[in-house]
């Protein structure tokens, strides 16, 4: 073979292996999400019940974790009375479940026992207290209220009152003390929202 057909056939070759590396650089790259533009979440794009949907939206785009697109499932039942819900759910594109705002009315306990029955154990760190409502429990995963509601629900004629989650089921793109603080603030101000929206006729002890 003449040396100029070898010469050839050389770069040829290599050519065609920088290309193969290349391609398998690429398809990595885009399995691995390198390439992946964070979906854009508009205040219209926020469950009708969560409140101050402009600024929720900016919390969301800047703190939920990085996603192509992302999907709000809304709860609406707005029984006054042991019925009410309200939530609000967020997903990815491949419907994993990143995050949920949710309210719900309960019978009347001690904070006490409330935070033994009903706040679930997570990798967020340590729990903290705050004075909102009867008793408030976050880390940088979780918040929850336990907010006064009925005086004498409607079924039961008994005291009832609310339970308020904001919950990263995925941590946030924030660091630990932004997470707590993000969490505290969805939480107080859904809390405040559930509160009107349930017809509660006990003062929640929510700040203004």
């Amino acid at each position: 073979m003449p040396p100029s057909d070898r010469k050839f056939l050389r770069k040829t070759f290599i050519y065609g292996v920088v290309i193969a590396v290349v391609g398998a650089a690429l398809t990595i790259a885009y399995l691995f999400g390198i390439f992946q533009k964070r979906g854009d979440i508009k205040a219209e794009d926020i469950c009708r019940n969560v409140p101050n949907r402009p600024e929720v939206a900016k919390v969301f785009s800047s703190a939920l974790p990085e996603a192509s697109r992302y999907d709000f499932e809304q709860t609406w039942r707005p029984d006054a009375d042991w019925g009410f819900r309200s939530r609000c759910g967020i997903r990815d594109e491949n419907d994993n479940a990143l995050f949920y705002l949710d309210a719900k009315a309960g019978p009347d306990k001690s904070w006490q026992e409330w935070i033994k029955t009903h706040i679930p154990r997570n990798s967020g760190g340590k729990f903290d207290y705050f004075n909102v409502g009867l008793k408030g429990i976050y880390n940088s995963k979780f918040a929850a209220i336990w907010v006064p509601c009925y005086a004498h629900e409607k079924t039961s004629k008994s005291r009832y009152n609310m339970t308020v989650f904001a919950d990263a089921l995925k941590p946030l793109d924030a660091s630990d003390k932004e997470a707590r603080e993000i969490l505290k603030d969805l939480a107080t101000d859904f809390a405040r929202q559930a509160h009107k929206d349930a017809k509660c006729d006990l003062p929640s002890k929510l700040p203004n």
